[in-house]
């Protein structure tokens, strides 16, 4: 069973904690021409803060560049536009609500009962998926996001950590 830390919600003294036998709902992921810009507008008018830029590669070999709000979960992620041999993240998309995203402790299992329509982005060791997207037409129009749970446990300790430095 995975245990996430307790959140203290910013100016309370109500802490929440948040345990269970699933990894939870993690981020919304939102698609961004200017990641800079948009993580100034989201800090000016909702305050959120932040982490710095980061980049990652995905399947096809580019970096992607991203960065997560310090409030959450859920969190927020803000995702650059860019052209990928994956095809997800192109300017085609449009700005605004990308995908919804989940850690999960099965991910062949998972991209399976998608039934074809879901594809890994980001592999591991042996070619064994560690991130991957629903397509939108397997769920509505909305697009999902799994990612594996030691991943999604990293990223929660990363967050936590920054928003701490950040509070001093």
């Amino acid at each position: 069973m995975l245990r996430w830390a307790p959140a203290q919600i910013k100016g309370s003294k109500k802490r929440v904690e948040m345990n269970g036998p699933y990894v939870p709902f993690f981020h919304v992921g939102i698609l961004v021409r200017d990641i800079d810009a948009a993580a100034g507008d989201f800090s000016r008018l909702l305050g959120l803060e932040f982490e710095p830029v980061r980049s990652a590669p995905v399947a096809s070999g580019e970096l992607m560049r991203f960065r997560y709000s310090l409030a959450g979960p859920p969190y927020l992620e803000l995702v650059q536009m860019m052209d990928t041999g994956i095809g997800i993240w192109g300017a085609d998309q449009g700005e605004g609500l990308h995908h919804l995203a989940f850690g999960e402790p099965d991910l062949p299992g998972r991209c399976a009962a998608f039934d074809g329509r879901a594809d890994p982005v980001v592999q591991g060791e042996g070619g064994a998926p560690r991130v991957i997207f629903t397509r939108p037409e397997a769920l509505h129009g909305i697009r999902l996001e799994y990612l594996e749970s030691p991943m999604v446990a990293a990223t929660f300790a990363r967050l936590r950590d920054a928003a701490a430095s950040s509070a001093r």
